[in-house]
């Protein structure tokens, strides 16, 4: 009988030891577990504070390599026309995208009809694209019956109609956001996905204008696919064959584009140029070794009023997402 009893109390110290092991063993997979994701959430943001100040830094290198292009192909030198430029760091790798303002339509300048043949390009109907570029137009007065009325809507029509007399145009081109008819996906653009699958972005308006470029001529080597349809006419064979002679090299003059494509036309390129605004919208990417990305977007003017410094920051947006 004792035999028995003491038989029953060695299984249940047994069971009460595999039980405490069970436990334990459970809870040291737990705490390497959470260890083992703690320290690669470390590890994702480190990386990605390092491909920010990448990208950061590469905004403030090209910024510096655009005030001084060369005209040809030279070590060291950005070429005048190029869009783009990349290079290896220790902690990664880093790209910029390079567009000059000079390549967007100027919403201080453009007439109505050529903001309507935008708007139609960028998929607005015949019947509404005459009615909304006569808003954008009639948005850049201070005294505009738009902004106005607007302004009442919100029940702030001090604070929106302070400028009237004082200043006119746009001072952003978000601005336009508060348009009747300009629409998010309008503004930013959409995604439309085709028969493959694949997800692909079409423009919208904060691709095609700008407020920097000062001029009302279109950059032939930096306009986006739906100003050039704009500025050549409805002729997309004629923009994408501009497109691809593009990508080959920059265009250095219209004139000598025309000559050596004659039958390109010369007239339909009268609102085109070479010469550039000065004024650049940068996207750097900051890429690591894992494949953690950050994105910086800067306006950049490599001509200042002041000379002290070679460039100027006229806007940036951390994070940026397109």
């Amino acid at each position: 009988m004792k035999r028995r009893n003491k038989k029953s109390e060695s299984g249940v110290v047994l069971i009460t030891v595999l039980s405490g092991i069970l436990v334990l063993t459970v809870v040291a997979l737990a705490l390497a577990s959470a260890v083992r994701v703690s320290q690669d959430e470390l590890g994702n943001r480190k990386e990605h504070l390092q491909a920010y100040y990448m990208a950061r830094g590469a905004v403030f290198t090209t910024a510096a390599l655009l005030s001084n292009v060369s005209p040809t192909p030279k070590e060291g030198f950005l070429v005048a026309g190029q869009s783009s430029v990349e290079w290896e760091e220790s902690l990664g790798r880093v790209r910029v995208d390079i567009t000059d303002e000079s390549g967007k339509i100027n919403l201080n300048q453009a007439s109505e009809q050529v903001l309507e043949r935008l708007l139609v390009v960028l998929g607005v109907d015949q019947q509404s694209a005459p009615t909304l570029s006569m808003a954008i137009v009639d948005w850049r007065s201070p005294d505009s019956l738009a902004r106005w009325t607007k302004a009442q809507a919100s029940g702030t029509p001090m604070e929106l109609n302070h400028r009237a007399g004082t200043e006119s145009g746009y001072r952003s081109v978000e601005e336009l956001l508060q348009l009747p008819g300009i629409t998010p996906e309008l503004f930013y653009g959409h995604y439309v996905r085709q028969d493959d699958g694949k997800f692909v972005r079409h423009p919208g308006l904060i691709d095609c204008v700008t407020i920097d470029s000062g001029s009302s001529q279109i950059n032939i080597n930096y306009a986006p696919y739906p100003v050039l349809l704009v500025a050549v006419g409805p002729d997309a064979q004629l923009a994408d064959y501009i497109v691809a002679a593009r990508e080959k090299k920059p265009i250095v003059s219209v004139s000598e584009f025309t000559s050596a494509n004659p039958t390109s036309g010369a007239a339909g390129f009268l609102d085109l140029t070479t010469q550039g605004s000065g004024r650049f919208t940068l996207l750097a990417t900051g890429s690591g070794r894992q494949g953690i990305v950050s994105r910086i977007q800067a306006v950049v003017d490599t001509k200042p009023a002041s000379h002290n410094a070679p460039f100027e920051i006229l806007r940036w947006k951390d994070s940026y997402v397109r």
